[in-house]
């Protein structure tokens, strides 16, 4: 609360009463009370809410062999916002697994969110922005007044993702220790598994 009050020039006790009345949102950790900068700065008018129909356009593939797909991925997400008046502010794509947590894209993204640049993120398939962790990331954007449209929806059988997601995991995994030819020889042997086991 101390550093708060002197970052927005307010005393503690009126950021106490704020969060008390919902004006802003802070969380308590222990004893101690935290608020995030983003919250002082719509409080304080350094961040205007965006228009409630802006949208961030957010795009991935796993590899640069599929720059074709990202490229008709994005082609149709841009044909979606224009189809239902949505206000494109930003585009952004990302090359990386869907379980690699150092995306720069997906690192872009959340800045936006927490500046308040865009009211809608709009994404193909819900794995293209994460294999793993995506209800925490739905309550990040939920939390900044943010809503996750998902174009598609996929008709896979729960064993189905739990295949692509244990790939995923492997893949990302034995990348690391054996590299990407190893991960590929591994992957191999797993799909060959599945598909002789059903």
């Amino acid at each position: 609360m101390k550093e708060a009050s002197e970052y927005c020039g307010l005393h503690p006790n009126t950021l106490r009463k704020y969060i008390d009345k919902g004006i802003i949102k802070g969380i308590r950790i222990g004893k101690h009370r935290y608020v995030d900068s983003s919250e002082l700065d719509k409080l304080m008018g350094r961040i205007t809410q965006a228009p409630e129909n802006t949208a961030v356009i957010y795009c991935r593939v796993s590899t640069k062999k599929q720059k074709d797909y990202l490229k008709n991925q994005k082609k149709r997400l841009i044909e979606f916002c224009k189809q239902r008046g949505l206000e494109v502010v930003e585009i952004i794509e990302d090359v990386a697994s869907g379980v690699n947590e150092k995306r720069r894209g997906l690192k872009r993204l959340f800045k936006l969110v927490r500046e308040g640049k865009a009211k809608n993120v709009i994404v193909e398939y819900e794995d293209r922005l994460a294999r793993f962790g995506i209800e925490y990331i739905k309550e990040f954007f939920e939390e900044h007044g943010v809503n996750l449209i998902v174009v598609e929806r996929e008709n896979k059988s729960p064993e189905e993702e739990l295949v692509e997601d244990l790939i995923s995991i492997v893949v990302s995994f034995a990348g690391r220790i054996y590299g990407k030819r190893g991960a590929k020889n591994i992957v191999k042997v797993i799909r060959k598994e599945v598909e002789a086991h059903g």
